[in-house]
C-alpha cells in the first residue's frame, strides 16, 4: 500500500512539475513575440515623437486571434498584450515596463 501512495504521488509531481514547465515556456513565447512589437513602438515613437495610434501605424508581425495586440491609452503610455483563453491576458505596461 505504502508503494502505491509513493508511486501516485510521484507520478503526480511529475505531472504538475510538467504542467509547471510547460506554462513557464508558453509565457516566455508570448513575451518575446510581444517584446518585438514593443520595440516596433519605441521605434515608432523614437522616430515620429509621438505613439502610434494604431498597429496599422507600423509595421507588426501579429498572428491573427493570438496577438499581440497594441493599445495606446494615452499621450505617453501604452500596452501590449496577448488574450489567453477567455479571461487570461499577459500584459506589458509601458509605465511599468515589465509584462505582467
Amino acid at each position: 500500500m505504502k508503494k502505491i501512495i509513493i508511486s501516485i504521488l510521484t507520478i503526480l509531481t511529475i505531472i504538475i512539475s510538467v504542467y509547471f514547465f510547460l506554462k513557464h515556456e508558453e509565457n516566455n513565447s508570448y513575451e518575446q513575440k510581444g517584446n518585438k512589437m514593443v520595440m516596433q513602438i519605441y521605434e515608432f515613437k523614437k522616430n515620429h515623437n509621438k505613439l502610434p495610434n494604431s498597429i496599422s501605424d507600423f509595421k507588426a508581425d501579429t498572428e491573427m486571434g493570438e496577438g499581440p495586440y497594441y493599445e495606446k491609452l494615452d499621450d505617453s503610455t501604452f500596452i501590449v498584450f496577448f488574450n489567453i483563453g477567455f479571461d487570461d491576458k499577459i500584459i506589458f505596461n509601458s509605465n511599468y515596463k515589465k509584462w505582467e
